[in-house]
Parts: structure tokens; C-alpha cells; sequence
């Protein structure tokens, strides 16, 4: 499994990449508000920081003609871009017409296993399950993502799929054991997976150098 960043902050995304975990970068325009500048002058700077890794940016249209128009905007910031598309009606007919144009897309806002089957049989090379807000359509949100996982295996569709909207450190695991291709966290949640368990990790370094020295050894 692979593991994307779900921000757009610069310096988070440098910490990210100092710690050499993250294969990609997704952003959504809730996200891309948060920057203070254009989404073009935000989504350029991440994919010069990160020029061999996938950048997502998404689409705020609604119509058909009116989403083709602005990803192939979005597509043009750089070679790495992937434009997210909600799985609407008029998303999945976007993502009919821009695969026809070569473009890579996402498809985002999925909250069941049947639409995220029609945003893959429209050619989406990423399917993006929102897995913690599926209790919303009345699922359990790994259960779909495992179904998900089954069926696009078992129907032999190249989508990959991207899970999104997890909050826990242990569901980060939960979504891994399921053998999901990747999962996109946001900077925070990547930390506290190393936090959480510090005060013991800390117990332990410091009982390590305090035999170390006592010792007098040296390396």
C-alpha cells in the first residue's frame, strides 16, 4: 500500500518528504482554500516539490462541460497533475470524456461499492472511497472498502483504490491489512501515529543511553 498526503501546506509537505513515507499528494478545494492563493499557484508548487510523484487537485464545477473544461485547466499546471471528480451523473461523464482525452483522473465523493464500480466502468484510474463516512449511506465503511477491493479484482478493472477520510491511527492499519492499493491521510494523523506511543518509545531511549553511558561505551 501506498501513502499519499492529504494537505497542501508547503512546509508540512517538506517535513513529509524528509521522512521519505509519502508517494503522492491530494488535495480537495476545502484544503486548497486553506492556502491562501490560487489553486494553479498551489497545486504548481507541490508538484515542483514533489515532480515524480501524483498531485491531485479537484474540480469545483458541477456541469458536465463546465468540469471538462476546468480539470483540463487543473491538468495543464503539470505532467504529475491527477484531477479529482466528484461521482456524480455529470462527474462520471466527465470522466468518460477526459479519459478519451488521455487526461488522469480521480473520482471522489464515493460512498458506495455500486458507484464506485460505475466511476471505474468510466475509466477513473483512481476510485476514492470516503471509508470513515459510509455510516452516512448506512455501510460499514471497511466492509465496502473490501468489497470494493474484491470486486474490482474479481471484475479485472484497472482502477486503483485511493481510501480516503480516515481519522484513527489504527484504522491506517485496518485499511493496509485490506490490501487497499493506496490511503491518503492528512499531516496531523501521519504525526500522531508516531506520537501516540512516544512516552514509552522515550522510556526506552532514554533507559538505552543511560546503560550506555554507564558503561562508558562509545561507538
Amino acid at each position: 500500500m501506498r501513502l499519499f498526503a492529504d494537505t497542501g501546506n508547503l512546509e508540512q509537505l517538506r517535513e513529509l518528504k524528509e521522512m521519505g513515507v509519502i508517494s503522492g499528494v491530494t488535495t480537495n478545494p476545502t484544503i486548497a482554500s486553506r492556502e491562501g492563493q490560487s489553486l494553479s499557484k498551489t497545486l504548481s508548487a507541490i508538484c515542483e516539490l514533489f515532480p515524480d510523484k501524483p498531485v491531485f487537485g479537484q474540480v469545483v464545477e458541477t456541469e458536465k462541460d463546465k468540469i471538462i473544461a476546468q480539470a483540463l485547466k487543473i491538468g495543464d499546471i503539470g505532467q504529475n497533475i491527477v484531477v479529482k471528480i466528484p461521482a456524480t451523473e455529470d462527474g462520471i461523464k466527465a470522466i468518460a470524456a477526459l479519459k478519451a482525452k488521455n487526461r488522469r483522473v480521480c473520482a471522489t465523493t464515493v460512498l458506495t461499492s455500486a458507484q464506485a464500480l460505475m466511476a471505474a466502468l468510466a475509466g477513473a484510474d483512481y476510485v476514492a472511497p470516503y471509508v470513515d463516512k459510509w455510516d452516512v449511506s448506512g455501510y460499514n465503511g471497511f466492509q465496502a472498502l473490501e468489497e470494493i477491493i474484491a470486486m474490482f479484482h474479481a471484475a479485472n478493472l484497472s482502477s486503483e483504490v485511493l481510501a480516503a477520510s480516515i481519522h484513527r491511527a489504527q484504522d491506517v492499519v485496518e485499511v493496509a491489512k485490506r490490501g487497499c492499493d493506496i490511503l491518503t491521510i492528512d499531516y496531523s494523523l501521519i504525526l500522531s501515529i508516531l506520537r501516540i506511543p512516544r512516552p514509552l518509545v522515550d522510556g526506552y531511549v532514554d533507559n538505552f543511553l543511560e546503560d550506555w553511558h554507564r558503561a562508558g561505551c562509545s561507538v
